[in-house]
């Protein structure tokens, strides 16, 4: 059943002929389609991750978004350290989104009227989110093209940034200890998650 949601989510239209509304809108149809069919989803990492690497990160243009992440210092990074980073960081990522997405299942999302600058391939899509125990959140998706695809590459919540956020952390721990050091606190945070989350199941 996961498969054929994903599949029927992920051709409706083919995602090189829509724009970022589309693409956010299919998104979350296909993750509420999901839910709705198989509540029990939710509990299950595994699942979740396929789900989420399918339908979300697929849609996430993590090269750009990890070169605004460290700014200067993506210019002085190695090939090897880039990639590495990528990883690491794609990776807190996911787990950030596997511990909060059962909060999620019941809000509503309305996405507002596209802005764009269509030359530069560069797009900003408001959405409101509604939440049934808690106040209407603001969510800002930055997007560009990529190819013949439409890509976040950062999102903000009432105005704050996954990027700027994180590109104030990370810059003074690469100042103080260098970037491999860095790239070393984000495995072994992404390892202790694991091992974590291993123990309670």
């Amino acid at each position: 059943m996961l498969l054929a949601v994903l599949l029927l989510g992920l051709s409706r239209p083919a995602i090189a002929e829509q724009g970022p509304v589309e693409v956010l809108q299919t998104m979350t149809d296909t993750l509420l389609d999901i839910v709705r069919q198989d509540p029990d989803v939710i509990h299950d990492e595994g699942r979740l991750r396929v789900i989420a690497n399918e339908v979300i990160f697929s849609r996430v243009d993590f090269d750009t978004l990890s070169r605004w992440v460290l700014g200067k210092y993506w210019r002085t990074a190695s090939p090897q350290q880039r990639t590495a980073f990528i990883a690491e960081f794609r990776e807190m990522i996911l787990r950030s989104y596997l511990r909060s997405v059962s909060s999620y299942r019941d809000n509503g999302v309305r996405f507002l009227p596209l802005r764009s600058d269509r030359e530069k391939g560069l797009a900003v899509v408001n959405a409101v989110i509604d939440q049934p125990d808690g106040p209407v959140a603001h969510v800002t998706f930055r997007m560009r093209r990529v190819t013949d695809e439409w890509k976040i590459y950062d999102v903000a919540v009432e105005g704050i940034s996954l990027v700027t956020t994180h590109r104030t952390s990370f810059s003074q721990q690469i100042r103080s200890d260098g970037m491999d050091s860095l790239i070393a606190r984000l495995h072994a945070r992404n390892a202790n998650s694991a091992s974590e989350e291993t123990a309670q199941d």
